[in-house]
């Protein structure tokens, strides 16, 4: 019997491509894609707001081109116009 301790996560969030866990020793471990990486809370912390400071100058730099969500549509037109007597 080994006297390693086996490392249980639970999942904090996570996308398509990312998630984050949380270890029992409370280590954070955030994966992106073929990288993980393994924070104490306040390097995650740090990093969190650093990425985001990052993706805000980002977007005053470079604005993402997105469709726009929502279309105008016409009203249907009325072909049996109801007479006024």
């Amino acid at each position: 019997m080994s006297d390693e301790l086996i490392d249980v996560r639970t999942t904090l969030a996570s996308s398509r491509q990312t998630r984050v866990e949380i270890g029992r020793d409370g280590v954070l471990h955030v994966l992106a894609g073929p990288v993980t990486l393994h924070l104490e809370r306040a390097a995650c912390e740090d990093l969190t707001t650093t990425l985001a400071r990052a993706m805000v100058a980002l977007a005053r730099r470079e604005p993402r081109q997105r469709p726009a969500p929502l279309v105008l549509v016409s009203p249907p037109m009325d072909t049996e116009r109801k007479k006024v007597t």
